[in-house]
């Protein structure tokens, strides 16, 4: 019985191994692209860092030639079935345009290839181009129903539109190189458009431009105004130039940015009825355009944020506590003349608080002219400044002037530049005085001059004065003096409740 069962494994055995058969597995590797372009900047059409998603039933390992390895890096370098990210990072090109083949090898021997393709350094970056659409409409269409953008350039990945415009075929562009098809209208007065936001990588200069047309008269900038910022909500005006002129014609505005202060920016128009736009278009430009424009304006602090604020309330009669002081009592004011603050008539507590507040007075501005700047409290105990004198006979003219603190712009970003209302409190001295004074704000050695007429008969009577001013940085300086009168009128005036505010 045993033999017989022995048999019986025996041939079972056989069976099973005779009706085995051979296994074949289909290898496969495959990439998601095929195909890279890349700017000289090793950026692509997406945007950022290249991302390949390789698909594999297998082990592979992914090569590149030794050449190429000098500007291609990725990772992983190989990686077991599944599927797996790889990021492929592609150096600057400072040279001609290049070509390389990444190799994903099996230990089959099957094989993917993705060639990566980048431009030379002779490219001109492209990173926003729309041109609302080249298949014309059948209807005016509101952009928020409009499915057909035309979004390109390596910074318009995330890019969006916002406002209450139409897309139109009515009139196209005709201006040369035109798209053609759709164009963007401004149906009523005031319309915004936001677009953005477009990024910028870190470069410094960029060449906007755009078709305009106004349907109802000539082409005005004064009419048409582009705003330009880094967050789509703090909006800093956009110099651009355009022919006045009826029909389509092409604006056209360089600016810059300093480096690392955006990643991003965004552009708003705002028009009256009747104008439209057409193939807006964000290149690369160069530090050798001369921009028209002043840098934009790139801080994070608010519109309306205030800089700085003095009711100089620190200005007490203790201020001038002294019989050597130029006016001590004697009129109901105490008064201090910094002018001379390093003379001994000024007592050192207030020679302190002078210098702690930030305060100075500039030197003589000429062998002709002396400056003063006094502190004062009148008989209700506010402080306050005054500036100059009583003109006088001999052949000195008694101007005024101070200067703000430097910190007062402190919080500005750095390496920003910004626009600020600058708002101070002026009454004149008499009704014989002179009437006028002037602010400066000066950066990098460069000034800029506003002219305050103080047009109040009624003296020791404050009004509130406002200048705006571009350009300004953390490091800007303010100034605020009177001018040498031809007619020997005195030029005395009084300042308080100093404020700088963004814009």
């Amino acid at each position: 019985m045993r033999k017989i069962f022995y048999v019986i494994v025996a041939l079972l055995a056989v069976g099973f191994v005779g009706c085995q058969t051979e296994q074949t597995i289909d290898y496969q590797v495959s990439s998601d692209r095929v195909t890279v372009q890349a700017n000289r900047r090793g950026i692509d059409s997406n945007g950022g860092q290249v991302i390949l998603n390789v698909t594999s039933n297998t082990y592979w390992i992914l090569n590149v030639d030794e050449a190429a390895a000098e500007w291609i890096s990725f990772t992983p370098k190989a990686a077991p079935a599944g599927t797996t990210e790889v990021f492929v990072t592609i150096a600057e090109n400072t040279d001609v345009a290049r070509m390389a083949t990444l190799v994903f090898d099996t230990q089959m021997g099957v094989k993917e290839q993705v060639t990566i393709n980048q431009h030379g350094v002779d490219e001109q970056l492209s990173y926003y181009c729309e041109t609302f659409g080249q298949n014309p409409v059948t209807e005016d269409t509101n952009i928020n129903r409009f499915d057909e953008w035309e979004t390109t350039g390596f910074g318009s990945n995330l890019t969006i539109y916002d406002g209450d415009l139409s897309i139109t075929s009515t009139n196209p562009s005709t201006i040369e190189g035109a798209s053609g098809g759709n164009s963007l209208l401004f149906s009523a007065d005031n319309q915004e458009l936001i677009i953005g936001p477009i990024g910028i990588y870190g470069d410094e200069f960029f060449r906007f431009s755009f078709g305009v047309n106004n349907r109802n008269g000539v082409v005005s900038a004064s009419e048409l105004k582009v705003y330009a910022g880094d967050n789509g909500k703090d909006w800093f005006p956009f110099a651009y130039t355009v022919d006045t002129t009826m029909g389509w014609t092409k604006a056209v505005g360089d600016f810059s940015l300093k480096k690392n202060i955006a990643t991003d920016i965004y552009f708003k128009f705002v028009a009256p009825a009747g104008y439209e736009i057409d193939d807006i278009v964000m290149l690369q430009g160069y530090a050798e355009d001369n921009a028209p424009m002043a840098r934009i304006s790139m801080d994070s602090n608010p519109i309306g944020y205030v800089f700085f604020a003095d009711d100089l309330n620190w200005i007490t009669r203790d201020f001038a506590n002294t019989v050597d002081a130029n006016i001590p009592f004697a009129d109901g004011y105490s008064v201090c003349n910094m002018y001379m603050h390093s003379n001994a008539s000024v007592p050192a507590e207030s020679k302190a608080l002078w210098i702690e507040k930030g305060y100075t007075t500039p030197p003589d501005r000429g062998e002709r002219t002396w400056n003063y700047a006094y502190v004062e409290v009148d008989t209700a105990g506010d402080g306050h400044f005054k500036i100059g004198r009583a003109s006088q006979s001999n052949a000195r003219k008694h101007t005024g002037s101070f200067t703000l603190p430097l910190k007062a712009l402190e919080k500005i970003d750095v390496d920003a530049e910004i626009s600020v209302l600058f708002s101070m409190d002026v009454g004149r001295y008499s009704t014989s005085d002179a009437n006028v004074c002037y602010v400066t704000a000066t950066t990098n050695g460069v000034s800029d001059k506003r002219e305050i007429v103080v047009a109040m008969d009624k003296i020791k009577t404050y009004g509130t004065f406002e200048v705006s001013f571009d350009n300004v940085t953390r490091d800007t300086t303010f100034e605020v003096y009177t001018e040498e009168q031809a007619d020997g009128r005195s030029i005395r005036l009084y300042f308080d409740n100093f404020k700088i505010t963004k814009l």
